[in-house]
């Protein structure tokens, strides 16, 4: 018996090398301060164990190229790396095929010989990035750093999951936490990839914690005053995390991070989700209380929940980007964590950023070629699908079939908790077997790029549909894209509602505006803030182009 125990426990051990959590890496990471208070950066080291690589094997070490953002002062210097044998040395492979994934490439020239250890220094990113993408830059908010790992880790690319050992010097008074957990010191098992996901903050964080240690809903912020409104909100986001949790057939037990980070950046708020957490940016002038800061956590929400389909393309953003648009309103509203006006208000301004979107009839397999083209174009996949997802809701109660949009959802998202891979064709399967043919042609339809018309009981028994009149949503000049402080108008159109209000070629943006509020709305102005010849200047206008056919909900009478 005791050899058998023995042999069993062997046999464990040997499996645990094989599945590579036998290698590991110690991460040491320290602010840099400036006057030591303002933090405008981070100082890395890490050693990785003797056996991460073989006696022949030449390590590739990749850096995020944090696109769609892209990166500029955040870049990596000082870098330093040795082995048994003295300097180990790294060839940026400037040109090579590879650069031309997600990742910037450092190739070792000679095998990894003995521990290897690895350090340098990251700056902060620009505060607003160069275009517009998702939460993972590194930044600094009140005291601290917020960010993805990958915004400043330069590591090895490793086919199995490894080891982290994740240690953070902070001053009295100051915590970390990241998706892995909370502590200056946490220790954890992930893929690489995985790892540069991994979301955190450091420094004096605001904290609202589940009474039970990596279990449930934590809220934990930087760069917010903490005060009783911050402290109430937390009780509603910990109860749409529940209600969002259960529908989806969330884990009770499993930890789950709500982060956010607040500073003078951007003006629109955004977040990104990952495996347990997500990231919310909140320019300072908003609060957690708002109701749109509240819909888009829960947009986010559910993206930690809902699996994406597995595409090599890219052409899934319909359903991920879609479904947490469509439920993130409809169950607050089940829920009644919104009220009945917030809902209609919400849906509302989803459809009139569907409908005055100019590229709303871009086929669905040319959207990776548009998305970050600029202006509105990146909101295409998502009120295209939450109108799809809406749309698909009200005729399955007209068909009346025994399934709902969300079961659907929690049947594939059944399937990959299986194991089983689930694509596009696992939604038409899906839609074939529950549905019918006619769930199939509109499916297709909607890939087509045709225009969606959702029925009049899409938002629920009590909504109708009715037309409006609208145009297509258009700034009137072709650069920039957004509107940024410091950037120059290029090309005005010639009797465009920009030119008619007097906004001229050349003239320099004085002030940021965050557009989302115009992209969803049939009838807002736009003012901008120009400076010309040495004054500022106020110009104002509806940033409209031709006539689109639109439509809005109303409560049935």
């Amino acid at each position: 018996m005791m050899f058998q125990r023995s042999l069993i426990i062997f046999v464990f051990l040997f499996l645990g090398v094989q599945q590579g959590y036998g290698q590991s890496a110690d991460i040491n990471l320290k602010f840099r301060y400036e006057n030591k208070v303002n933090p405008t950066g981070i100082d890395v080291s890490y050693t990785l164990s003797e056996d991460f690589s073989n006696n022949t094997e030449r390590l590739l070490f990749l850096l995020d190229k944090m696109y769609p953002l892209q990166r500029s002062s955040d870049t990596v210097s000082n870098l330093q790396v040795k082995d048994r044998l003295g300097v180990f040395p790294l060839k940026l492979q400037t040109g090579d095929k590879s650069n031309s994934s997600d990742y910037i490439n450092w190739k070792a020239l000679r095998a990894q010989n003995g521990p290897l250890t690895v350090s340098y220094y990251v700056p902060l990113a620009p505060r607003i990035a160069l275009k517009s993408g998702p939460v993972k830059d590194l930044q600094a908010a009140g005291d601290g750093l917020s960010g993805a790992i990958g915004s400043f880790l330069l590591f090895p690319d490793h086919s199995k999951k490894i080891t982290i050992n994740l240690h953070w010097t902070l001053n009295n008074g100051q915590e970390a936490v990241c998706s892995q957990g909370f502590g200056k010191n946490v220790s954890f098992q992930t893929s690489v990839i995985d790892l540069f996901e991994t979301q955190f903050l450091a420094g004096s964080l605001y904290s609202h914690a589940s009474a039970k240690a990596n279990m449930g809903f934590s809220m934990y912020g930087l760069g917010q005053e903490i005060n009783s409104e911050l402290n109430a909100s937390a009780d509603w986001y910990e109860k749409a995390y529940t209600t969002i949790r259960d529908s989806l057939n969330g884990p009770p037990t499993s930890p789950f991070y709500y982060f956010f980070r607040s500073y003078d950046g951007n003006p629109m708020s955004s977040g990104r989700a990952t495996n347990g957490s997500f990231l919310l940016y909140l320019p300072k002038q908003m609060s957690m209380n708002d109701e749109d800061t509240k819909v888009l956590s829960a947009h986010e929400m559910i993206h930690v929940f809902v699996s994406d389909l597995i595409d090599p393309d890219g052409l899934t953003d319909w359903y991920v980007e879609g479904i947490a648009d469509y439920l993130s309103v409809k169950l607050l509203y089940d829920g009644q964590l919104i009220s009945e006006k917030k809902y209609l208000e919400v849906v509302n301004e989803q459809a009139a950023e569907y409908y005055t979107n100019t590229l709303r009839n871009t086929p669905n397999k040319k959207i990776p070629e548009v998305m970050w083209s600029g202006t509105n174009a990146w909101t295409t996949p998502y009120t295209r699908g939450s109108m799809y997802f809406a749309d698909l809701e009200g005729k399955l109660r007209m068909h009346k079939t025994k399934v709902t949009v969300l079961a659907l959802i929690n049947t594939l998202d059944s399937m990959k908790k299986r194991g089983e891979p689930i694509t596009s064709d696992s939604w038409v399967s899906l839609l074939k077997k529950e549905a019918g043919a006619w769930a199939v042609a509109d499916y297709e339809s909607m890939l087509a790029g045709n225009l969606l018309i959702p029925v009049d009981n899409a938002f629920g028994e009590k909504f109708k549909r009715k037309p409006v009149k609208a145009r297509f949503f258009d700034l009137g000049f072709e650069y920039p894209k957004s509107i940024k402080a410091g950037e120059q108008i290029k090309n005005i159109k010639v009797n465009s509602p920009a030119a008619r209000a007097g906004l001229q070629d050349g003239d320099t943006i004085n002030n940021a505006v965050d557009l989302i509020p115009l992209y969803r709305s049939y009838s807002k102005s736009l003012t901008i803030e120009v400076k010309r010849n040495g004054k500022v200047i106020p110009i104002t206008y509806e940033p409209r182009s031709t006539s689109a056919t639109a439509y809005m909900w109303t409560i049935a009478k």
